[in-house]
């Protein structure tokens, strides 16, 4: 479950990480038909969803002492928090479905749109106890079930499912269409969602999926870069995160494989050199020894820094580079993410930000990205270079951000503190990009809900503040 910190990753292994209109049948047909030609177009693009008023919020369903949900309460809370949608997580209670029927109407009245949300393989048996039920796995039934389910309530118009790339092997894009068939031919109107992380965010995946999904539910912003560059890559504006070094998941590099990218620098000084720039790497598991930011100056390494068991917050670094540049007018300054062991399926990101010089005047600033030289050595990606250039807008795949809004998941996902203000920073971030389009809606995860919850009422007001149509 996305409820789950991020914890070891073997260098083999993808975990489950932090840790998801109306068309006629010949519609429907050109559709397909299309997605066969250009996968980077979405299915149905966003026609079948309507986000201009999304302001949606996910589980924490509040219960009655015998384990079921507390139908009456759930509208009435969410109601007075002033959402337009409720993402139903079937997968506490094998009563979960059984009481969606009783919630949807209900809803319905109370003016909400409900979301069906389900888990993966990952996070059903024989991984965990819990499984979506009654059809656990069988996802084209669950297609089915659903697609029945919101012709008789109007107000279910979507679904989504958990940890959707991380179990890609499964949910392979063939697989998908079936579950998009199945779905179709009861209701045309339905759409179908995966849940994804930010670093999931790729070119590969709109590639591979952009034919045969309705949008994506990212989850877990770190900042604001994040929410710009997954809108780029879902927009096709560019071709990578500007910026950025990385390892994809699901991908096999060698020992050596690399990519660099480098500037030229002339000595102005004498006395001291200095680097300093600001950097930040998104994996915090304990696995060392293959993925190593470096720094070099004429290829010699001056900074190395292995990215096991690193924070995600951004950190300020210094090298000093005396010695490498004595006696020389010129040099070149290069920042590289090298595997010194191969993996099979380890992705990380480094992150590389304001560039500072003393001694020596670099030709272009990491504000700059598109003046940098990359050299590259196997699968390694970077957001620097020409191919920042490049994008042409040719689709739209509908983004909604996923941010985390009760005090201990968002800890797992952004540290401390976990504080009420924090969290509705937070929230208050993406609700901004989603007033400048740079996403198309916002969902808070597991918002408490309790009456004396102290963040409940400051998010209500934060969504009564950004509660208008998107521009």
């Amino acid at each position: 479950m996305n409820r789950a910190a991020q914890g070891t990753v073997k260098a083999d292994v993808n975990p489950a990480r932090l840790g998801v209109k109306c068309f006629a049948v010949l519609g429907l047909l050109t559709a397909a038909l299309q997605a066969q030609t250009a996968p980077a177009t979405s299915l149905l693009s966003s026609r079948l969803l309507r986000l201009d008023r999304h302001l949606a919020d996910y589980d924490s369903e509040l219960r009655l002492s015998n384990g079921r949900v507390d139908v009456d309460a759930m509208v009435a809370r969410l109601k007075e928090l002033g959402v337009s949608t409720y993402y139903w997580l079937i997968w506490h209670a094998a009563t979960d479905w059984e009481d969606l029927k009783l919630f949807l109407p209900k809803a319905a009245h109370a003016g909400l749109e409900v979301w069906v949300y389900l888990v993966p393989p990952s996070e059903s048996p024989p991984h965990t106890f819990l499984s979506s039920e009654p059809f656990g796995t069988d996802y084209p039934r669950w297609a089915e079930a659903i697609a029945q389910l919101s012709l008789q309530h109007t107000n279910l118009t979507a679904w989504v499912i958990d940890d959707f790339y991380a179990n890609h092997r499964f949910f392979t894009p063939s697989y998908v269409r079936e579950m998009q068939t199945m779905a179709r031919r009861i209701n045309p109107r339905l759409a179908f969602l995966p849940l994804m992380y930010f670093s999931e965010i790729t070119r590969r995946f709109t590639d591979d999926y952009g034919g045969v999904i309705d949008g994506v539910v990212v989850a877990y912003p770190q900042d604001r870069e994040e929410i710009d560059a997954a809108w780029a890559v879902l927009n096709d504006a560019a071709s990578g995160a500007a910026g950025e070094l990385s390892c994809p998941w699901d991908t096999p590099s060698r020992a050596g494989d690399l990519v660099s990218v480098s500037v030229s620098a002339r000595v102005s000084s004498a006395g001291p050199c200095v680097l300093r720039f600001r950097e930040q790497d998104d994996f915090t598991g304990p696995t060392a020894g293959y993925h190593f930011k470096q720094v070099l100056v004429d290829e010699a390494v001056v900074w190395e820094e292995d990215v096991a068991g690193g924070k995600t917050r951004w950190q300020e670094r210094e090298v000093d580079v005396t010695k490498p540049v004595t006696g020389k007018s010129a040099v070149t300054v290069s920042f590289r993410l090298f595997d010194k062991q191969g993996v099979s399926n380890f992705g990380v990101r480094w992150r590389l930000r304001d560039l500072r010089a003393e001694g020596v005047q670099v030709a272009a600033t990491l504000g700059e990205p598109s003046k940098w030289r990359v050299q590259r050595q196997g699968p390694l990606e970077s957001g620097f270079g020409e191919p920042l250039n490049q994008g042409a807008g040719r689709f739209h795949i509908p983004f909604i951000v996923m941010t985390a809004g009760q005090a201990g998941e968002f800890r797992l996902r952004h540290g401390d503190p976990a504080s009420p203000e924090r969290i509705v920073e937070w929230l208050r971030m993406c609700l901004i990009a989603r007033r400048e389009g740079k996403c198309d809606a916002v969902v808070t995860y597991c918002l408490d809900k309790d009456s004396q919850s102290l963040t409940f009422p400051r998010v209500q007001q934060l969504f009564k503040e950004f509660g208008q149509p998107n521009k």
